[in-house]
């Protein structure tokens, strides 16, 4: 019986959950494909780590060759948008990436192929909330990627199953980010600063939730694109504000003109002075929610923890562990374990 899984991105923030969640939760054996050297710890007895890059054919060949079959191929890793990383790898690795894995899965009759795409694909949306039929505007490379990889998948409608998960940005226990600098701010009783009023609501999704969604997707057959999302989503303010309160923080919400900033951030963004890429300041005083109905219906699955929940999780583990993080770039950790290069934050934090 073919009792085996691969994920890939297995060593990033995503993958590195689901991991976890399938050998606490099923019986099936995990395989791991990563660039990252460090290994998942504490499962060895039920998983295998195998290094390379999603881009290479032969790496991807090999880890099919020697270790497949598998029932089901979790497509979590991809690259991300980062100074370091330039938009050809970028491309290579999300658009010829998923390519290659997608095409290994067929040959080697993996019945389930399971990815993580994003709400980056909606850009700034003219209507919320928005729906799977929502016509996708990315704005920066990294949309564009997951659009392109989308248009891949979909040609493999009707050849195995296929079920792609448009995630917001997914936080939870261990994601650093941007959220750190926030996490920085409210822990050292700095500022806090929004975009105009602040009355802007961006949906977030907690990593658990994600990992139970994944799987229950392995299972369903066909050719689905679902959004994912937490409910009772918040202004930005109000998480803020909520954050602020849990953490008995002395900081302040301080509120500043939209268009000035944007113009500043832009500026910021092309001398490399700032921690915040074009989707990052463009959709930082932007609203953006999806409507989950149909993955709730389709999969059976529910949000368990709403955007306020998940912040105050992840800023306690925050509080608990600073000190013991490295910055992006210095370490094995991903991006989104990392701690960003705050760049000019630093300044405002010390003005604040």
């Amino acid at each position: 019986m073919n009792n085996k899984v691969l994920v890939t991105g297995g060593a990033g923030f995503i993958g590195s959950h689901l991991v976890r969640h399938l050998i606490h939760t099923t019986d099936l054996d995990v395989v791991i494909f990563d660039r990252l050297e460090k290994p998942i710890q504490g499962h060895e007895s039920r998983t295998i780590y195998y290094k390379g890059e999603l881009s290479s054919e032969n790496d991807v060949r090999a880890v099919f060759q020697k270790f497949g079959p598998f029932v089901t191929v979790y497509h979590i890793g991809a690259a991300m948008p980062d100074r370091s990383v330039s938009d050809d790898v970028l491309w290579a690795s999300n658009v010829d990436g998923t390519r290659n894995v997608a095409m290994r899965a067929l040959e080697n009759g993996t019945r389930s192929f399971v990815f993580t795409s994003s709400n980056v694909t909606y850009g700034v949306p003219l209507e919320l909330p928005v729906s799977e039929e929502t016509p996708v505007r990315p704005i920066e490379i990294y949309g564009r990627s997951k659009v392109e990889a989308e248009k891949i998948l979909e040609e493999f409608k009707g050849k195995m199953s296929v079920q792609i998960l448009r995630c917001p940005v997914v936080a939870g226990v261990g994601r650093l980010g941007l959220q750190a600098i926030l996490f920085e701010f409210i822990s050292e009783n700095k500022n806090v600063y929004v975009l105009g009023n602040g009355s802007n609501k961006y949906q977030f999704a907690e990593v658990t939730d994600v990992c139970n969604a994944l799987e229950a997707a392995s299972h369903a057959e066909g050719f689905y694109i679902y959004n994912i999302g937490a409910d009772e989503v918040l202004s930005l303010k109000e998480m803020y504000q909520g954050v602020i309160a849990f953490a008995k923080s002395t900081s302040k919400i301080i509120s500043i003109p939209s268009v000035p900033a944007l113009f500043i951030l832009f500026i910021l963004d092309k001398l490399h002075l700032s921690p915040l890429g074009p989707y990052q300041y463009t959709m930082i005083g932007q609203s953006l929610h999806m409507d989950t109905t149909k993955i709730k219906s389709k999969l059976n699955w529910k949000s368990q923890r709403t955007n306020l929940d998940i912040f105050i999780e992840n800023y306690t583990w925050y509080k608990d562990n600073k000190g013991t993080f490295v910055q992006v770039g210095s370490g094995n950790a991903s991006s989104n374990r990392s701690l960003p290069n705050m760049g000019i934050f630093k300044i405002l934090k010390w003005l604040s």
